[in-house]
């Protein structure tokens, strides 16, 4: 009996050296991988050095960096047009993906192969979508403007063709005007200038990203809507059946508001995806397409990192993004957190 406290701790102690030996591979490639770059990411954005250089060579410019940043017209161009993917596509892939998960949530024959078909596009490569919807998106012979031509034959919209990833007006701009002219309203000469990037909207090249996006995302939170629907008791929809309430009213009260955290965390996740956009605008507009109307944040870090090697201002810039990213999340979870039902 007086050996069993010892026995007890012997026997722990092999469990967590045990448990240890099996998390240590994981845990040191997370180490060498993922925690050592942050931290010397850190230390960088504070010098500058230029990657070449030697140690010798290396000074701690303490915040200039940083306030480079803040003083770069670039990086605030560059900030608004991520905010402006932000705005579009995570209300817009959010839309499609509940709307898709709701018509995939029935139980009829072969849906499993449609539920597989939308979730496909996620699994994909980046790159590959890229160039497929680049080509897509070309001016001359893209299937884009081939729809825009059919249009024009079968109803008579006068559409012109678009330039899409050339071209550097909003989408909203584009709109109206287009439609002013149409109804006569404006000169057919004449463009419509808001002077006010908000009321522009995203570049033509940019709602053409926020497309390929939204096709390509929409799959990854299509199953987590399916997820969150199948485990919706059905007996509040018989209820509300036997009350009368339509498919509106059922979903109005019944679906939407037992998704809220399902809907929360896809907003999270999307939201942050889409901070730290950058493979479709170096693939589809390089350079940061016209008038670098697609340069994200990400985009513009890799340009100073790596086109420019200012390593030390690129790392500030990523912890600018981080600083921004953070702050949105959190700004999130205290307006809208209050909103979400788990029971």
């Amino acid at each position: 009996m007086a050996n069993e406290p010892l026995k007890l701790a012997h026997y722990r102690s092999r469990d967590a050296f045990a448990a240890y030996s099996f998390l240590a591979p994981a845990g040191i490639i997370l180490l060498v991988f993922w925690v050592l770059p942050v931290i010397l990411s850190l230390l960088v954005s504070f010098t500058n050095w230029h990657g070449g250089d030697t140690v010798a060579d290396v000074e701690w410019v303490g915040l200039k960096n940083y306030r480079m940043a803040l003083e770069d017209p670039r990086f605030y161009k560059t900030l608004w047009n991520t905010l402006n993917y932000v705005l579009w596509s995570v209300p817009l892939t959010l839309i499609v993906s509940l709307g898709v998960a709701l018509l995939l949530s029935v139980n009829i024959r072969g849906i499993h192969f449609f539920r597989t078909a939308f979730f496909l596009p996620y699994v994909t490569a980046w790159v590959a979508i890229s160039i497929v919807w680049s080509y897509f998106f070309q001016q001359n012979f893209g299937l884009a403007n081939y729809f825009i031509d059919i249009l024009n034959e079968s109803f008579g919209f006068g559409i012109e063709r678009l330039k899409w990833l050339n071209e550097p007006r909003g989408v909203i701009e584009m709109a109206l005007t287009g439609v002013g002219q149409r109804l006569g309203l404006l000169d057919p000469a004449r463009q419509i200038d808001f002077q006010n990037p908000l009321l522009e909207g995203p570049s033509l090249a940019m709602f053409a990203i926020i497309i390929t996006s939204v096709w390509r995302d929409a799959g990854y939170f299509m199953i987590i809507f399916l997820a969150g629907l199948q485990s919706i008791d059905t007996s509040f929809y018989e209820a509300a059946q036997i009350d009368g309430a339509g498919p509106v009213g059922r979903f109005r009260y019944i679906t939407f508001p037992l998704l809220t955290p399902v809907t929360f965390f896809c907003l999270i996740i999307a939201m942050i995806g889409a901070f730290k956009v950058f493979v479709p605008m170096l693939i589809m507009t390089p350079r940061g397409g016209p008038s670098n109307s697609t340069m994200t944040l990400v985009y513009f870090l890799y340009d100073e990192g790596f086109m420019s090697w200012r390593l030390g201002y690129a790392s500030a810039i990523a912890y600018v993004l981080f600083i921004i990213i953070l702050a949105v999340t959190l700004l999130q979870n205290r307006l809208l957190g209050g909103r979400v039902h788990y029971q």
